[in-house]
C-alpha cells in the first residue's frame, strides 16, 4: 500500500495534473474528425466531459499500449495486488490481461485526475484554443494548443503541442512529451 501512495503522490500535485489535463483535454476533440483541429476539439470535448472511454478511443494503439507496459511494470512492484486496485480497478495481473489496451488508458487516466484535488473540475472548465498544426509527414502532423485552466484558484496557462498520427485514415493522438516523462519519472531508475 505504502508503493500505491507514493506512486499516486509523485503522479499529485497541481503541475503535474495540469500537464496531464493539456494533454488529455486536447486528445478528446480528434479522432474521427477530417482536419487535426477538428480532432483536437473533439479530444478536449471528451475530457472535459469526464468520458476517458471516448478519449481512449482517440488515442494511438501505440500509446494505449504504452500505458499498459507501464501500469504492468509499476504493478510487479506490489505483490499485493494494492497498486493494480489503484490505478485500474483490479486486483490481480489476471484481471489486467482481461482489459483492453483502451480500457487501462481509461481506468489510469481517471486514477491520476481523480488523486489532484480539484483537477476534475478544472477540466470540465479548461478553455482551450487550437492555433492550427504543422504537419512533418502525411501521416504525422503536430496540432499548437493554448490551454487556460483554474486550478485551486491559481489560473494556469500553457502553450503545447499535440502530436497526431494516423492510424489508417484516421487521426489518433499520440502521448505527449509530458506525458511520456510523467511514466519515466514514475516508473523510476532505469536499470
Amino acid at each position: 500500500m505504502g508503493a500505491v501512495r507514493r506512486l499516486l503522490r509523485r503522479a499529485s500535485g497541481a503541475y503535474v495534473g495540469f500537464l496531464v489535463l493539456s494533454a488529455a483535454t486536447v486528445h478528446a476533440q480528434a479522432a474521427s474528425s477530417t482536419t487535426p483541429e477538428a480532432f483536437a476539439k473533439r479530444y478536449v470535448a471528451t475530457l472535459s466531459a469526464g468520458d476517458f472511454a471516448a478519449n481512449a478511443a482517440l488515442m494511438h494503439p501505440t500509446a494505449l499500449a504504452a500505458i499498459r507496459r507501464f501500469v504492468v511494470g509499476v504493478s510487479k512492484e506490489d505483490s499485493s495486488g494494492a497498486t493494480l486496485q489503484q490505478i485500474v480497478g483490479v486486483h490481480s495481473a489476471a484481471a489486467l490481461d482481461s482489459l483492453s489496451d483502451a480500457q487501462v488508458y481509461a481506468r489510469f487516466l481517471s486514477a491520476v485526475l481523480s488523486a489532484e484535488p480539484g483537477a476534475l473540475e478544472a477540466m470540465k472548465s479548461a478553455k482551450v484554443d487550437i492555433i492550427g498544426h504543422v504537419d512533418e509527414a502525411p501521416n504525422l502532423t503536430h496540432v499548437v494548443y493554448r490551454m487556460t485552466m483554474n486550478i485551486q484558484g491559481i489560473e494556469m496557462r500553457k502553450v503545447d503541442v499535440l502530436t497526431l498520427k494516423r492510424d489508417g485514415k484516421v487521426w489518433r493522438a499520440t502521448l505527449t512529451t509530458d506525458i511520456e516523462n510523467l511514466i519515466s519519472r514514475l516508473s523510476g531508475p532505469s536499470t
